[in-house]
Parts: structure tokens; sequence; C-alpha cells
């Protein structure tokens, strides 16, 4: 998904088929949690976009519209046969640009579950997710004992990613403060034991939770909302101008959403089954995937 949004010139899938990631991705993780399984690992590049129609092309189909395949052989260092334990010859990976604009009914597959586990079989998770997604427990040393719930703050950082242009978290490198103070930022003050648990705090924040004097100073920080920056996703900034429905209620049922999934405590946040019953996911994600699906039954009819 990652790379498809960098192939779009605004960075953003059209406004249905970002309503219809958002369902797929609920209904994924909520069949995952069904049978267990926390991911664990849950970012864009683990959110694959499925090729319609390839798996029915013939090697000629293939090969005229993508071109044939780049061999680049394989040599032993110390010079013996590869044979019977190594191939002849790799084949480079397709290069294949996916528009994120031009993804009008995108399918999603979440995959890589290489650390993925059985909630029930380990007492004591460790997330592999990267440090930007990651959930606050993690920074502040919790033991993660609730995972699922560190799988759906997860999902909902991406989330936004996904339906809009930009990341939820902004900062100039990925340090663990520097993303604490974005979730501040962004939601307001955490936990009292995380607040005062907080070594590097008093170089961001005064004790009541403004900025620090000598940080404003240099960097000028704002405090951008979690309202303000579902305006900022790149939708439009004003009622008039936004893609969202804000008349029908669709941005409110958005920050109602994030906020849930954003939850400081992980047992504030929603299961992935009960996501599926948000205001949201009810009126304007499932909607949209769900004509996604009958467009595609209609044009496997029309080809019988």
């Amino acid at each position: 998904m990652a790379k498809s949004k960098e192939d779009s010139p605004n960075f953003m899938f059209p406004r249905d088929a970002a309503r219809s990631i958002a369902a797929q991705c609920f209904m994924g993780v909520s069949y995952l949690h069904a049978n267990g399984i926390c991911h664990g690992d849950l970012h864009l590049h683990n959110l694959l976009l499925r090729v319609s129609n390839f798996d029915n092309l013939s090697t000629d189909e293939l090969y005229k519209r993508f071109g044939k395949p780049y061999e680049a052989p394989i040599r032993r260092l110390d010079g013996k046969p590869n044979k019977p334990h190594a191939p002849s010859h790799a084949i480079y990976c397709m290069a294949w640009d996916m528009p994120a604009n031009k993804l009008a009914e995108p399918e999603i597959v979440i995959s890589d579950y290489g650390t993925s586990f059985i909630v029930s079989q380990t007492p004591s998770p460790t997330l592999h997710t990267p440090i930007l997604y990651a959930p606050p427990e993690e920074f502040f040393n919790e033991p993660i004992t609730k995972p699922t719930a560190a799988d759906i703050w997860t999902l909902g950082v991406n989330l936004y990613d996904a339906l809009g242009e930009r990341p939820l978290f902004e900062t100039f490198a990925w340090d663990p403060d520097d993303i604490i103070a974005e979730m501040i930022n962004t939601l307001g003050q955490p936990p009292e034991r995380w607040w005062d648990a907080w070594a590097k705090r008093s170089e961001f924040f005064e004790a009541d939770g403004s900025w620090v004097a000598d940080f404003r100073r240099i960097s000028d920080p704002i405090f951008r909302r979690l309202p303000q920056r579902i305006w900022e996703m790149g939708r439009g900034e004003t009622p008039e101008t936004c893609e969202w429905d804000v008349t029908g209620g669709e941005f409110h049922a958005l920050e109602c959403l994030f906020r849930a999934m954003l939850s400081f405590e992980p047992t504030q946040r929603p299961t992935a089954e009960q996501l599926l019953t948000f205001e949201y996911t009810v009126k304007w994600a499932m909607p949209a995937w769900e004509k996604k699906i009958k467009r595609s039954r209609m044009r496997t009819l029309e080809k019988r």
C-alpha cells in the first residue's frame, strides 16, 4: 500500500476506495483476533493490494503486459557448482506502479505473519511494530497484557495514513520522545503514571501540559489536536471543500473512531469486532466495500 501511495500525485486513494480499505482492515483484523491471533506488526508495508485478474493471465499475456522476467545469475563464492543446493539464477522483482489515486476498487491482503502469535499461548509477547506505529504502553515499558489492543492502536495510526495523504505522527526522526510528544500534541495528556514517568517530559512540556518556553521559541509548536489533524488529511480543510460527508456526520464519526482506537489506556480501546459496529464503519466504510463487491460480481456475471 505504501508504494501505491508514493506513486500517486496526491498520495491518496479515491474517497470510496479509502472507505473500503478501512472496512477490509477492520474485517481482516477482526478475523485474526476472533481466532486468537495477534498480528503484532501491522503497518502499511504489510497491508498489500491484491491485483485483479492477475492469476487468470497466461504466461504470454503476463509477459506482454508486464515484460519478461529479468534473470540474474547466481554463483557460489567458492566457485563450485550451484546444484543441487542452489538455483542457477534468481528473478528480479517485477516493478509495478499502482498509483493510489487510480485504484477505485482496492482489495487488501494482510501479510507478514512472521512475528504473529497465539494470544492464549504467549503470556509475555514482544511486539515488532515499527516505532512510529507502536502503542504508548510500549514506549513506557509496560507489559503487553492486552496485545490485541496494541493491534488496534497500530491499526488506527496506519488507518489515518491510508485514508489521507500524510502520517498521523510527524517527526523529523523516529525518536521515541519526539513520538511521545506528537501523541500528546494530538490526543492530550496521557495517564498520570506515564506523564510522571516520562524522563524527558521537561524538554517538551511544563507540568501543566503547556509547551516549555525554550522549545516553543525554537520550533514554534502548536497543539494540533485530533480534529485538526483529520481536517489536515488532505481531503479539504473546510466543510465546503472537504471530501468527507461533513453534513452527514462522517467527519464526526471519523473523530469518534480514531479517538476510541487511539485511547491511551489499552483496556479502553475497542475490540476489532466492535470496530465493525462504529457509526463510521456502518454508514460509510462497509457500504463502500459492499459496492465494490457488487461491482465485482456484476463483472463476473457479464463475462459468463
